[in-house]
């Protein structure tokens, strides 16, 4: 039986790099994008490597629409035809209405959803005719209870959950399109612990939530014939008990 393969956009990181360890126990062939993280996509790719699939690596600035064009079609020259394609990548930075710049705006504006566009479209193109494809996009819990922080980054990521829907519309009945919003996962590079600890407290379950919880759900959505258009929190219930307090810490 062939081998399915699987491009994930931030690969080399986080929950692209669990996404990606994941599936290829699984036997999937695995294309890695990556940006800055050329050392940690190369560590990587030995690892997955270690699962006898194959790996391709594929560095591409999302921030630059030329090389975003250019990313299925390499994924699809190393591996072969793409079956589903994860957007994950995205720019995460505090701003609001008061210290926005027009270079934050497009950064936001151009990872997190220009990028994700530029690839549905190309992904498109090349997916069977004859069998089911799967676009995921990884968004934010924040899209269900919006704030006034971060406005660039939750600007960006409302217009995926939109382009999520919109797509799955499109592109029906052979391509399905959902999306993820996941909670706490990680402490990111801005937090302290106390701020990780007390967002994980804000949530109904009062616990982060597992990179096996979202690697699941990627496969629940791939897996399951009738789901298109949806997005799925995965978030411990954050997006109903955000307290927003600690959004500006």
């Amino acid at each position: 039986m062939k081998n399915k393969n699987l491009l994930i956009t931030g690969a080399a990181t986080r929950v692209g790099k669990a996404i990606a360890l994941h599936f290829a126990e699984r036997g999937w062939n695995i294309a890695l994008h990556y940006f800055k993280s050329s050392s940690k996509a190369k560590e990587l790719k030995k690892i997955i490597e270690q699962n006898w699939v194959k790996v391709a690596l594929i560095k591409a600035d999302l921030k630059n629409p030329k090389q975003v064009e250019k990313i299925v079609n390499l994924a699809k020259k190393k591996l072969g035809t793409i079956d589903c394609l994860i957007n994950n990548a995205a720019l995460f930075e505090k701003d609001d209405i008061a210290n926005f710049t027009t270079k934050s705006w497009n950064d936001h504006l151009n990872i997190n959803l220009l990028a994700p566009a530029i690839l549905t479209k190309k992904f498109a193109k090349q997916a069977p005719k004859k069998t089911v494809s799967n676009i995921i996009n990884i968004i934010d819990q924040r899209i269900f209870n919006l704030t006034p922080f971060f406005m660039s980054y939750t600007i960006s990521k409302s217009g995926l959950q939109t382009l999520t829907e919109t797509m799955a519309m499109r592109l029906e009945p052979n391509i399905k399109v959902n999306a993820i919003a996941p909670g706490p996962i990680i402490k990111s590079k801005r937090q302290t612990d106390k701020h990780f600890n007390n967002q994980v407290k804000s949530t109904l379950l009062k616990k982060s939530v597992r990179l096996e919880d979202i690697c699941d759900t990627v496969e629940f959505l791939i897996n399951n014939n009738s789901v298109t258009g949806q997005i799925i929190a995965v978030d411990s219930g954050q997006n109903l008990s955000w307290n927003k307090k600690n959004e500006k810490e």
